[in-house]
């Protein structure tokens, strides 16, 4: 298929532009691979039903495959990670503030005391 030999293109902008937003550009990077792999799946699947014949029950089950591939490509490339951790940290800390305090006191402690023995 020569999927092994898929190169990655610019993941749409530049590196500075992705640090200025805040993201990570590892992050970003990895999306983009998978994104593009999962697209690239769905187009090679594609353009294998359609030369196959269009009214057997293969050729649509690879059809809708193929769309649901370009489902998951976009909606990868559309994650953002970041801020649905953001969003659990804050309910958590709503929904339960004293143990969040202690959880971060004692991270506190350690780091201290691992900052402290150097």
């Amino acid at each position: 298929m020569g999927l092994n030999n898929f190169v990655v293109d610019e993941t749409g902008g530049s590196e500075a532009e992705l640090q200025s937003s805040g993201k990570s550009t590892g992050f970003e990077n990895v999306k983009n691979i998978i994104a593009d792999k999962l697209h690239n799946f769905a187009e090679a699947l594609g353009e294998k039903e359609t030369v196959q014949d269009a009214q057997s029950g293969k050729a649509q089950y690879g059809k809708q495959a193929s769309e649901w591939l370009d489902q998951s490509a976009e909606y990868v490339r559309q994650f953002d990670y970041h801020e649905q951790v953001d969003a659990r940290v804050r309910e958590y800390v709503r929904q339960s503030p004293g143990r969040s305090l202690l959880i971060a006191g004692a991270v506190g402690l350690i780091i201290g005391a691992i900052l402290r023995r150097r």
